[in-house]
């Protein structure tokens, strides 16, 4: 069965392959359709958008080509996740072909290619960056018609698309009065006031006036996020007993999300067990300080 099923994927590959490109394009597959380019990766510069300096904030890496001529590169952008549909893209600029060459992505450039202003773009968010390659007789060579296999292979370590994530320094001053955005434990409800203290320690806030709502638990020990100043990401320690509902709840490993200072957001998913129910798995606790 593994045989018949590896088989199918092959061919369906190759048949995705055939029928997505449109005339002018050449899918990179080098044993059948011979040299053909693409871009490798030769350094990362930097991937992260600062959103309290987004108007001068940038991202940048540095690539090559490998196979035929490179004239130019194109770079395109979407919101979320790596699309291979182009019609989705969005073109931010061209930059031309110069052996070892810097592209350079500025935060106002992303946020004007998807038609927004810059201090519109998502904290947490992530915005996919396109490579496309066009070579000096006019061939064009992207992620959209080079073989999804072949992208992912550490040995052809690829640079036909990238990442930029937006995210603030974590400056502290995060004590005071935030509105619930969404709490998947269901303490509270969209809409309710609640109260979040800085600390104990430096690069720390508290959420025990959070979790648990004191309506229906009792606080055993405190839900601390630990905080990276640099980038504002966040992490809730493994095996924190933080309420007594009549049953004990407590985290598991791998809690994470961000807490921004510039935007006044926490954006965390806390992973939760409650002793005599299990895994209640990961629960989204988004709040906005007022």
């Amino acid at each position: 069965m593994k045989r018949i099923i590896i088989s199918l994927f092959v061919v369906t590959i190759l048949l995705v392959t055939t029928r997505s490109c449109k005339k002018g394009d050449v899918v990179s597959d080098f044993a059948a359709n011979g040299t053909g380019t693409y871009l490798t990766l030769v350094k990362s510069n930097n991937t992260i958008i600062n959103y309290a300096q987004r108007l001068t904030s940038e991202v940048s890496i540095i690539v090559k080509e490998y196979g035929k001529a490179v004239d130019k590169i194109v770079v395109y952008t979407t919101k979320g996740s790596v699309s291979l549909d182009r019609t989705k893209w969005k073109k931010v600029k061209e930059v031309p072909y110069a052996g070892e060459t810097t592209l350079t992505v500025k935060a106002t450039e992303i946020a004007a290619a998807l038609g927004i202003s810059v201090d519109a773009l998502e904290t947490g968010g992530t915005y996919s960056l396109y490579n496309q390659c066009v070579t000096k007789d006019g061939e064009i060579h992207d992620a959209a018609n080079t073989n999804s296999a072949y992208q992912g292979l550490t040995a052809y370590n690829m640079a036909l698309t990238w990442q930029a994530v937006v995210v603030c320094p974590f400056t502290g001053g995060m004590t005071g009065t935030y509105q619930v955005i969404q709490d998947d434990w269901a303490d509270w409800g969209a809409g309710d006031i609640v109260q979040v203290t800085d600390g104990p320690g430096a690069n720390q806030i508290n959420l025990s006036a959070v979790w648990p709502n004191p309506i229906y638990g009792d606080i055993v020990s405190p839900l601390i996020v630990n905080i990276t100043p640099a980038t504002g990401a966040a992490t809730v320690p493994t095996g924190v007993v933080f309420g007594d509902y009549g049953y004990l709840a407590s985290t598991l490993s791998g809690s994470s999300g961000y807490v921004f200072s510039c935007t006044g957001q926490i954006l965390m998913t806390i992973h939760v067990t409650a002793t005599g129910f299990g895994d209640q798995g990961f629960l989204k606790l988004i709040l906005k300080k007022q």
